[in-house]
């Protein structure tokens, strides 16, 4: 009879340990998924303080390295026209002429406070071969319309430059033939983008 109370008394003891450890890990989980929200909340206000107040030195900064990462090859700044630019990205069709697929468009999009890098869908260029052509480099050509011509028929793709932007103004005067200025306002402040080629080439006329 003794043993068997031992035993029910040994079977409560350990049911007990068995809820304590429930309770405990129940308790452990809900303090590490405050900790977790905690976390993610504070990250999302960190975004959206970045978004509202960034600095404009920063972003510049951070845009010229973005389009260096994009467009490494980049060459020749073809038509600058309100807030966009063209730019001559490379040579990759060896001819020192400007090839469609070789244009890249850097615009300011207002709606969504950007600076944005656009090109043509190389997917796109591989299924319709056709798209490709050559365009004469003279004051005539309108390289920008050509992109953007494309981009209404959903042929292109975009990187994202800088965000957070109030305004943009893109400039060639005081610099090179070939280089452009683009001047970015956020709340805090402006600060200066340089569309300088590493080493510049000019297409042939």
């Amino acid at each position: 009879m003794r043993q068997r109370r031992l035993h029910f008394s040994s079977s409560r003891l350990r049911a007990g340990f068995t809820l304590i450890e429930v309770m405990f890990a129940t308790l452990l989980m809900s303090v590490v998924g405050m900790a977790i929200v905690g976390f993610m909340s504070a990250f999302a206000s960190g975004i959206q303080t970045r978004t509202t107040n960034s600095d404009p030195p920063l972003e510049a900064s951070l845009a010229t390295r973005r389009l260096a990462s994009v467009a490494p090859g980049f060459c020749f700044v073809l038509q600058v026209n309100g807030a966009r630019a063209a730019i001559w990205l490379s040579d990759s069709v060896p001819s020192r002429m400007v090839d469609l697929s070789e244009v890249g468009l850097v615009r300011f999009d207002e709606t969504n406070g950007m600076l944005v890098l656009e090109t043509m869908d190389p997917m796109e260029m591989a299924v319709n071969p056709l798209l490709e052509r050559e365009l004469a480099y003279s004051a005539s050509t309108d390289f920008i319309g050509a992109i953007e011509d494309q981009r209404d028929a959903g042929r292109t793709v975009r990187s994202i430059l800088a965000e957070g932007l109030d305004a943009a103004q893109f400039s060639t005067q005081g610099v090179p033939s070939g280089h452009a200025a683009i001047t970015i306002t956020l709340e805090s402040g402006s600060a200066r983008i340089a569309l300088s080629p590493a080493f510049l080439e000019e297409p042939v006329h």
